[in-house]
Order: structure tokens, then C-alpha cells, then sequence
């Protein structure tokens, strides 16, 4: 029954075609006779379209300097000031392969895809109400924590994306591994030690977000395994030496994430890595226990998630304090806790986001269920303090609010919600272009969403739209921009606050605090300096100021024709009514100011 729930409650994806990285995996899986010839033209058409081999290798490689990175910058699809060694590159395998089945068996047809995401995730839910009711001794209970799981949001957003199917299949993998090693350590059975040494390589080998499925592995030797810690240290043998292996050959492949912001390395970058753990850990586990969207934090200023990050911290101890006895009496709920705290470790590797939690719900809503369960048929591990019966019954009517009608209203309401948010980044890529850009320049002066770019040229070719010879993008429209024209060929950029990639402040939920966030191809470690000189077909850029933390705050930029020449094509960000419209070009030794978002 509630893996047919889980289907009904998806099915609103049906119908919500390609988004975003579903673009390059078109580009990539729909094969050479399918691709538009200007993606060949303009030099960033994948090698080898639809091979399974290739498909393989690099359907999850976004940015890499072996691959893409230079075809990507000189077209314009990455800005100017990306690191010149960025990687974004995953080792998924098995989703893959899954891909490449879509395209090759269903003919790419949309909502096949999205029925295929959809398959995976009630597959997972049926393997969790399993897990709940084999660790669970309460029957409703299990139903509960089964129930919570299923309403929660997060799971909409894979089943939305089709490229996000690695989540689900890793998720569903992963819960076959803790089903079968459960079996094992009860029953000392070897094909089920098998089993789950296979399954957790599958969910591996499916994403990297298969790590939490070790995760709680560990915390099932630690907390529920009765025997000696030497047997419980070598139950996690099998699982280690599968976990070492498949890091070692990703690493080995040249995958991984460095020098930007949206993706953090561990193994490469454990500092930086250290310091996203302790900022964004308490926002994923009390966004997780509170119902709170973990995707709210990527909206927030600087200045407003210093003071949430206290009120995260203060909420996880209240539910940490109020559980306590129920943890002191209780194994089962002891491995639910440890296993959230530690799933939450890799996903902190990533920007929050609700889809991210799926494998931290797991832990998270069994425990939550056996707390409501306990407290309401009055089990006796409950506190005889006046003061904590208190507490408990508040936290119990928040978490029940949150997690059931709260919950109910956001799923009804994720479909419509997610499409406005969808609609109004999108538009940061509709550039109206007439025909006969395709012999164009088009050059941006203040893009709100520059990562976005790398979609526009796929999105084109896909929807069969002008595609322009090159795209050139000035600065971010993050914030308010000074731009004085020197010559004929040239003109000048100076950050009127700040720099020219930091972004205006305002205390308040902001779709620009997103933009700059997930947008961030050079990170802080990487700084400029002046006099840093980048050559693009037509265009050169020049880096003249840059600011204490090396990154630009005036740049000059000189172009192979005359500014009015009509192979360049002008564009401006209008923040108050969320369209590019036309930019004139200031007269020589003339400026112009650009008004930031706010």
C-alpha cells in the first residue's frame, strides 16, 4: 500500500519533461544522428553520443579539464572568471546504464523516464516499510515511521529530475544491503552476506550518496550487534574492503570535485570539507526533524544564516535532550540516532538540499516514530519529570504537526511550488534570441544566474532554437555594476559593492543568495590577482583591482570589432521584471550604472 502511495504521490512528474541536467544527458544518450549540428559548430557536442561505453564514463562528468572545460569556457556556457582546474566529475556506473536503457528501449520518451524514477522510488519505499517492521517491534509504530518517510518532500525532487534517478537507485540499493546484512547478523546466513555486500557495491556504484548506506552499517555493529567489539569491528570487514575498493578506482579514474563551491572533495579537500560539516550538519538534521526545507539555507544572506546556525544548534539539543531517556533504554532507537548523525556526514560534501536527505530520513523518522510511539502508549523508559513530560508532549505535537499535516500540505503543494521556482530560474536562461543570432556575439552584461549558462546552449539545440555563436558573459547581476566605455573596442567593469562576484546583503529569503551559492565556480582558495588576463575567441578580458580575498573588483574588457558592430548582440538583467531586455552602450568616456536586486 505505500509503495502505491508512493507512485500516486509522484505521478505529478509525469509530465514535467527534461530540467536542467537532463539536458546533457539528451546530449549525451540520444546519439549523433539525433544531436543538432550547431552543438558541432559551436565545439561542445559530446564525444560519442550514445555509445554505452562513453555513456559509462562520462554522463556525470559536468566540468572537467580533460574533458570540457576549455570548449565550455571559450563558447561562453562557463563564465570568464571559472578555475582553470575545476572538476565536477562522478563515477555512477549503474545509474548510467539505466540511462542509456532509456534512450536505447523507450526512445527517450519523457515520461517513460520519469515512470522509470518514479518505479525506483516506490521500490525503495516497499524496502523501508520492510526495514522499519523488521526493527520495529511495534506494528503501527514501523507503520508510522513508514508513513512519515513517505510524505516527506524530499523524495519529490528525484523522482522530478531524471538525472536524479543515482539518488533513488542508490537509495534502494542501500536499503537492500541493511535488509540482507540484518538477515545476515541474525541468521549467519552467507548468501545473505553476500547479498549485502553486493547490494551496498550497487549502491555505490549507483551514486555517491551510497555511503550512507556504510554509515549505518556502522552505527547497526555499534548499537545493535550483541556479540564481542572485536566480531562487531570484523562484521563491517566485507562492507570496508567495498568501500575502500570503489574509492580507490574512483580516485584512481581521475573523478572528484575541486575548485568550486557547489561540490566539496573530502578526501581532496578535508578542510574546507571540515568546515562544511560544521555549518551545514546542524541545518540538514534540524531541517530534517522539523520539516523545514533543507533547500532554505541556499536562499539565506551570509548575516541570516549566522543567526539560524545558533537556533539549528538549540533545536537539535531540545530533541536531543528530550530523547534521552528513550535512548538510554532503547538499542533500536541508538542505531536509528547514530545512523542519521552519521549519514548526514558525506551529503555536507554538497549544498543543502531536501533530496539530499533521503538516506538521513531513514534513521530520522524511526526514531521519531518510536519517541511518538512510546511517549503515547506511555512505555517505560518515559521521564517521570514534570518538566520533561512537558517538553516531550510539545516536541511530540511539533513533530506530528510537521511530519503529518504540515507534511501533507507541502506534498500536495511541492508540484505547484517546484514549478514556480523552476519557471523563474528558467527564465534566467530564456534569452529571446531572433533569427540570425546564430552569426552573433551575445554578450550579457550582468547575468542573475551564471551557472546557469552551461544549460542554454543543450536547452537550444534540444528545443531546436537559434543558438548563438558564442555566449559572452561581463560580471554576475549579484550586485550593482559601473560600466565606463574606454575606447571603441573596450569597456570597463567596477563593482560598485564589494566585488564583481560577491552579492548585495538583505536580511531575507532571496533566490540571488541561490544563484551566487550553487553558482560558485572558483572558490575561495583559488584567488586572482591583478593583471590576470583570460583570452576568449573575440574577447579579452583583463583583471586591473581585485580585493583583500584575490577576487576581482574592476576589469576591462576589449572585443575584436566596434561595440555597436552587429555581430555583437547587447543584453542586461532586469531584476524588476525578470527579463534580459536590450543594453545601449555608453558613448566613449561615458558610464553607465547597473542597479543590483535590491
Amino acid at each position: 500500500m505505500l509503495a502505491i502511495a508512493a507512485v500516486v504521490f509522484s505521478l505529478p512528474t509525469l509530465n514535467d519533461g527534461l530540467l536542467f541536467d537532463d539536458l546533457w544527458h539528451w546530449a549525451e544518450l540520444a546519439g549523433p544522428s539525433e544531436l543538432d549540428e550547431r552543438l558541432s559548430k559551436v565545439g561542445i557536442d559530446p564525444n560519442k553520443s550514445g555509445e554505452l561505453s562513453t555513456t559509462l564514463s562520462d554522463l556525470f562528468i559536468v566540468v572537467s579539464p580533460d574533458k570540457n572545460l576549455k570548449q565550455l569556457m571559450q563558447y561562453g556556457a562557463l563564465p570568464w572568471w571559472t578555475y582553470d582546474r575545476l572538476r565536477v566529475a562522478a563515477w555512477r556506473p549503474l545509474s548510467s546504464f539505466t540511462h542509456w536503457l532509456d534512450y536505447r528501449v523507450f526512445g527517450g520518451s519523457e515520461m517513460i523516464m520519469h515512470a522509470h524514477n518514479i518505479v525506483w522510488f516506490a521500490a525503495a519505499v516497499a524496502l523501508l516499510a520492510m526495514l522499519y517492521r523488521s526493527l520495529i517491534v511495534t506494528g503501527w509504530v514501523a507503520g508510522l515511521a513508514a508513513v512519515f518517510y513517505l510524505l516527506s518532500d524530499s523524495s519529490y525532487f528525484p523522482t522530478l529530475w531524471i538525472s536524479s534517478r543515482n539518488l533513488l537507485l542508490s537509495l534502494f540499493f542501500g536499503l537492500a544491503t541493511l535488509l540482507a546484512h540484518h538477515r545476515w547478523r541474525e541468521q549467519r546466513s552467507a548468501i545473505t552476506a553476500v547479498v549485502a555486500v553486493s547490494c551496498l557495491l550497487c549502491s555505490l556504484l549507483s551514486a555517491e550518496a551510497g555511503l550512507a548506506t556504510f554509515a549505518y552499517l556502522i552505527a547497526y555493529a555499534v548499537m545493535l550487534e550483541r556479540t564481542n567489539w572485536a566480531r562487531r569491528f570484523l562484521s563491517l570487514a566485507p562492507a570496508t574492503a567495498v568501500v575502500l575498493l570503489w574509492r580507490v578506482a574512483y580516485n584512481l579514474q581521475g573523478y572528484g570535485a575541486y575548485g568550486g563551491e557547489l561540490y566539496l572533495d573530502p578526501f581532496q579537500e578535508p578542510l574546507r570539507f571540515a568546515r562544511a560539516l560544521l555549518e551545514r550538519g546542524p541545518f540538514l538534521l534540524a531541517g530534517q526533524l522539523s520539516s523545514v526545507p533543507a533547500d532554505a539555507f541556499s536562499y539565506l544572506s551570509e548575516s541570516a544564516k549566522t543567526v539560524c546556525l545558533p537556533a539549528a544548534l538549540g533545536f537539535i539539543a531540545f530533541v536531543l535532550i528530550i530523547f534521552a531517556p528513550l535512548l538510554r533504554r532503547d538499542r533500536v532507537a541508538r542505531f536509528w540516532l547514530v545512523g542519521t548523525l552519521l549519514s548526514v556526514v558525506p551529503i555536507c560534501a554538497i549544498i543543502p538540499m531536501s533530496r539530499n536527505l533521503l538516506f538521513v530520513g531513514i534513521g530520522a523518522f524511526g526514531l521519531v516514530a518510536q519517541f511518538v510511539g512510546g511517549l503515547m502508549s506511555k512505555q517505560n523508559w518515559l521521564s517521570t519529570s514534570r518538566s520533561w513530560q512537558v517538553g516531550a508532549w510539545v516536541l511530540c505535537i511539533v513533530l506530528l504537526f510537521a511530519h503529518l499535516p504540515l507534511a501533507v500540505a507541502r506534498r500536495v503543494a511541492v508540484p505547484f511550488t517546484s514549478s514556480a521556482i523552476t519557471d523563474e530560474i528558467m527564465l534566467t536562461m530564456q534569452l529571446n534570441l531572433p533569427p540570425g543570432s546564430e552569426k552573433q556575439d551575445i554578450v550579457v552584461v550582468n547575468a542573475p544566474y551564471p551557472i546557469g549558462f552551461q544549460y542554454i546552449p543543450f536547452l537550444k539545440a534540444y528545443e531546436k532554437e537559434p543558438l548563438p555563436r558564442t555566449i559572452r558573459l561581463l560580471a554576475p547581476g549579484f550586485g550593482p555594476l559601473q560600466i565606463t566605455r574606454t575606447d571603441n573596442k573596450t569597456v570597463l567593469l567596477r563593482a560598485r559593492l564589494g566585488n564583481l562576484l560577491s552579492n548585495q546583503e538583505r536580511d531575507c529569503l532571496h533566490l540571488v543568495y541561490f544563484y551566487k551559492y550553487i553558482g560558485a565556480v572558483r572558490d575561495a582558495g583559488q584567488p586572482m590577482q591583478a593583471g590576470y588576463r583570460i583570452e576568449l575567441p573575440r574577447m579579452c578580458v583583463n583583471v586591473l583591482e581585485v580585493d583583500d580575498n584575490g577576487l576581482p573588483t574592476a576589469a576591462m574588457f576589449t572585443f575584436e570589432v566596434s561595440l555597436e558592430d552587429p555581430s555583437l548582440r547587447w543584453l542586461m538583467w532586469d531584476w524588476d521584471n525578470n527579463r534580459y531586455i536590450p543594453f545601449d552602450v555608453p558613448a566613449i568616456g561615458k558610464d553607465i550604472y547597473v542597479p543590483g536586486p535590491f
